[in-house]
């Protein structure tokens, strides 16, 4: 099962963990793992690359792990663009843990 974790302060993201893999197929074939995947990675990239934001990032592809955290300076534009892609990868995963609940679990603290 993978276990996506989006931390807040207040209204602001401020981490995203994702640990395991999904067990929906074997290596290789499990769509529902590649699905999670690029769109983590992808957020990932839109925070880095698009936004310009200088997150902690890492990834373990063996243990299936992610760690996403920002930076606590943000101004206010770069905290809102890091909000509103965090948001979207909020809503993106949480749909598909609906029709595969079995396999991802989504939750914000």
């Amino acid at each position: 099962m993978t276990k996506i974790v989006f931390h807040k302060t207040g209204e602001d993201f401020v981490r995203i963990e994702s640990n395991g893999h999904t067990g929906y197929a074997e290596s290789g074939e499990d769509i529902v793992c590649a699905a999670i995947s690029a769109l983590l990675q992808g957020a990932a990239l839109g925070i880095k690359d698009v936004a310009g934001v200088n997150a902690k990032y890492r990834v373990n592809e063996e243990k299936g792990s992610l760690l996403l955290e920002l930076p606590s300076d943000l101004g206010e534009d770069k905290r809102h663009d890091c909000n509103v892609i965090l948001g979207t990868l909020l809503a993106s995963v949480s749909d598909i843990a609906k029709g595969y609940s079995e396999y991802i679990e989504v939750e914000v603290k």
